[in-house]
């Protein structure tokens, strides 16, 4: 009887682990369809020191997404105009980890990618594997659609360092 405990116990580890990992988030690439309407790229630095690290990314938190407050955004750097194309695309090439919430909010070095109807996206990403956020806001700040989070912080360095005079 022990045996059949210590076994099923054994199997149903297994199981579980094999449960978490198939939860895997997908890894996904911005379109350049979505992104045809950016009319300026900016660095920015957001002083966001309330931001709050999600314990697990599996859950649904969108209720928990924090609006996006434009006073404490400062412009450290505005990309050409003429850049902005060739920006788009290797964006588009950087793998994302769809719906991977690692945050509520943005915090510290952002790429803000404004349309030319007012909305923005911020694009963010700190040291380490899957830390970031990239997400939609609307013109009022409010989050209008989580994207998910770089794959790698190297994708993010690539984009400021080869486009802007800032290093990171």
């Amino acid at each position: 009887m022990k045996k059949i405990t210590i076994l099923l116990t054994i199997l149903l580890v297994l199981c579980s682990l094999c449960a978490f990992a198939a939860c895997d988030p997908s890894t996904v690439f911005l379109e350049p369809t979505d992104l045809t309407d950016i009319v300026s790229v900016e660095l920015i630095r957001y002083d966001n020191p309330r931001q709050k690290q999600f314990i697990s990314w599996v859950p649904d938190h969108t209720s928990d997404l924090k609006a996006f407050d434009e006073r404490k955004l400062f412009v450290l750097e505005r990309l050409d105009g003429d850049k902005i194309p060739e920006f788009i695309d290797t964006l588009c090439e950087c793998p994302i980890l769809d719906r991977y919430y690692a945050f509520d909010s943005p915090n510290g070095i952002c790429l803000k990618l404004t349309y030319i109807n007012g909305e923005y996206l911020i694009v963010n990403c700190k040291e380490g594997a899957f830390v970031g956020y990239i997400g939609k806001f609307g013109f009022d700040g409010e989050v209008i659609q989580f994207i998910g989070c770089f794959v790698s912080v190297t994708s993010f360095e690539t984009l400021v360092n080869d486009y802007f005079q800032m290093k990171i």
